[in-house]
């Protein structure tokens, strides 16, 4: 459970700040990620996750802070919160206001301690637009 544990507090730590081999290597090739608030779309892929996730830091400075984190062998929850702060004039964000975003994850891991699905669920009201 240790490697996957691992993964999840990597990801609920700093996904604004992971390369895509970073991705690559904690979550299986088809892993699938779904925003639950949203549509529910699911992203399937490392490379689509990691795509998805960028545009969300390029226009703000996240900060992750991870109140709970548990789970089995297999699946594993993450309390966190999402600090969102604009980034610099000229940014798409700059005349936003910052806000806190809480956030519960819910995590698949397989025998080899890859991520192979993840649901975020949040309170859309949360988020400052």
């Amino acid at each position: 459970m240790s490697e996957g544990i691992d993964a999840v507090r990597r990801i609920c730590e700093g996904w604004n700040e992971m390369t895509l081999e970073e991705w690559r290597s904690i979550c299986t090739p088809d892993v699938a990620y779904q925003n639950m608030p949203w549509d529910r779309t699911t992203i399937t892929g490392p490379d689509a996750i990691h795509q998805t996730l960028e545009g969300f830091s390029g226009n703000w400075n996240v900060q992750m802070e991870i109140r709970q984190l548990d789970g089995t062998a297999n699946v594993a929850f993450a309390e966190r919160v999402e600090h969102f702060s604009p980034k610099s004039a000229g940014s798409e964000a700059a005349a936003k206001e910052p806000f806190d975003l809480p956030v519960t994850g819910v995590f698949e891991i397989t025998d080899e301690g890859k991520i192979s699905a993840w649901r975020d669920y949040f309170d859309r009201r949360a988020m400052k637009s």
